[in-house]
């Protein structure tokens, strides 16, 4: 063998020694030394989010008969869960955010004047590979949002622990914790986080109790989905269908789906935009039209190299605006583009509908809390999160023409809930959290709000407790719009409590005091005593 040849072959030796057994212990102390970095330490002891009530449980109970201060009302029959964020790592490394960590769901089930509790994690593969390894191995949001370079640095490197075995392999779509809100649909039970899958969850009836250990997979719905899907699908109260915008953070492609009676009907590409759309978090649905909001967060990765120190950030020139698809024909129609004239950032909708004109058109109505400026580190439901105030668009629904725009309520409130067998009908009441009230962390009380009227005609403090979302149930049998209830999760620093209110007169009906106290969160959903056999 030649000398040149021998050199050749004691570099590529060399080369692939390095590359088995170098590298990863370069990445290795890589990832050690920006997990100790004490820049985290001074971030975290400043953040809202070290307050005590975003403090997470590790106790998993299953089944734990209730207390009931007042009366359970003998209809409400089924089962109340909430989805949310709860840190599995005690020590965690990573700057803290309301988006961070593994999920866990509270259930409090309601048969016969009786109520019991449970919490499980959801048991997402994220979730099994950081329970095994006892740390965290991929970056949090609070990581990315508003980190700048070491934000990049904590992508970067997780990428190479993965390139290097140093932690298992997960794509965009799996990597997710499913934090953000739990559905049903079809008998299936689903938590839902809209960068990812759909995680479908496994559940059983035992002795009458709903029993759901957190185990599941993520799914693919027939391998239709090649993309990341909803938290907050869009429920036609007829049909059951889902109707669902998403946005993919890289290409800046978004995306129009229809989930019916299990299958996938068509997930499709409607529009791409560059800077990225940065969440499609929530929509509306009306008998003929499918509406996303575009909006005024958007997200650029370039962008934490420059002054927002973020891919996240806020652009006041980026003008809000409601794409809408034709639902008489949603696998081809285009999107008509409504105009607000102003920008904006919208979290939560509350509805809409479509109102019939004197000269034979008709208006589009979309009623949502609608923020004016956010801040590039994201700091939802904390005290730096700016004021949304309510609002009302009307537009031509053939053309997309704007009528009329206006604010009905300045004070701040967010997270509304409504009866949604009125998904799409003329709406009069929304139940609108006062988050200005609580300081910005959570919310102190509920509005009920007319929406025709445009006034407020009750309201419900929470007093030294804080709120997530009241969540509308109907009353058996119910044909007015307001009779029903609205069920909440009161949490505080060192308990938790479930309230039960009259939705007409805004009156305490129950509350019902848990076992232990449940980190803030926000997202339910009800399964009344039909959807829960389904799940056997």
């Amino acid at each position: 063998m030649s000398p040149t040849l021998t050199t050749l072959v004691v570099i590529v030796f060399g080369l692939l020694i390095a590359r088995r057994f170098l590298a990863p212990v370069l990445v290795g102390r890589w990832i050690a030394r920006l997990r100790a970095d004490p820049a985290i330490d001074e971030y975290n002891a400043a953040s809202a989010y070290s307050q005590r009530g975003f403090d997470p449980v590790h106790t998993e109970l299953a089944h734990v008969a209730l207390p009931i201060q007042g009366e359970l009302p003998p209809d409400l029959q089924g089962a109340y869960l909430r989805n949310g964020t709860n840190r599995q790592v005690q020590d965690s490394r990573s700057r803290l955010h309301m988006f961070n960590g593994a999920g866990m769901l509270h259930q409090i089930q309601f048969r016969d004047g009786q109520a019991w509790y449970s919490n499980t994690f959801v048991r997402t593969p994220r979730f099994e590979h950081e329970r095994a390894a006892g740390h965290e191995l991929y970056p949090e949001f609070g990581d990315i949002a508003g980190n700048g370079k070491k934000g990049f640095a904590r992508i970067i490197s997780s990428a190479m622990a993965q390139r290097f075995g140093l932690a298992p392999k997960m794509s965009n779509e799996t990597s997710a914790s499913s934090t953000t809100a739990i559905q049903y649909h079809h008998g299936k039970l689903y938590a839902l986080q809209e960068t990812a899958h759909p995680f479908a969850l496994e559940t059983r009836m035992e002795n009458g109790h709903l029993v759901i250990s957190g185990k599941g997979a993520f799914d693919e719905l027939d391998g239709v989905l090649t993309g990341p899907f909803t938290a907050h699908p869009k429920i036609d109260p007829a049909s059951g269908d889902w109707h669902s915008f998403s946005t993919h953070l890289q290409s800046g492609k978004i995306f129009y789906s229809v989930l019916a009676a299990g299958q996938l009907k068509f997930y499709r590409e409607i529009t791409e935009a560059k800077p990225a759309l940065a969440f499609v978090h929530d929509g509306f649905l009306t008998p003929n039209a499918a509406v996303f909001p575009d909006l005024s967060l958007r997200f650029d990765g370039g962008q934490m190299f420059k002054e927002h120190a973020s891919p996240f950030y806020y652009d006041p020139d980026y003008e809000m605006r409601f794409g809408v698809i034709d639902r008489n024909d949603p696998e081809h129609a285009e999107v008509r583009w409504c105009d607000t004239g102003m920008d904006g950032h919208i979290w939560h909708t509350v509805n809409g509908w479509e109102e019939a004109r004197a000269d034979g058109g008709a208006d589009l109505v979309l009623v949502a809390p609608v923020f004016r400026a956010y801040p590039s580190n994201v700091p939802i439901h904390s005290p730096q999160e700016p004021h949304a105030h309510l609002y009302k668009f009307r537009f031509d629904l053939a053309t997309g023409e704007r009528r009329d725009s206006r604010c009905l309520l300045e004070h701040f409130y967010e997270r509304p809930s409504f009866n949604t067998a009125w998904i799409g009908k003329q709406t009069r009441y929304a139940y609108l959290l006062d988050e200005e009230g609580a300081g910005g962390v959570m919310a102190s009380g509920v509005l009920k709000y007319d929406m025709i009227d445009e006034q407020a005609v009750g309201e419900f403090s929470y007093g030294d407790y804080r709120g997530g979302e009241a969540l509308f149930v109907p009353r058996e049998g119910a044909t007015e719009e307001d009779d029903g209830y609205l069920i909440e999760l009161l949490m505080a620093d060192e308990d938790a409590a479930v309230l039960v209110l009259d939705a007409r007169n805004m009156t305490e009906l129950a509350r019902l005091p848990l076992p232990q106290r449940v980190p803030y969160g926000v997202h339910g959903c009800w399964l009344d005593a039909s959807q829960l056999e389904t799940l056997a």
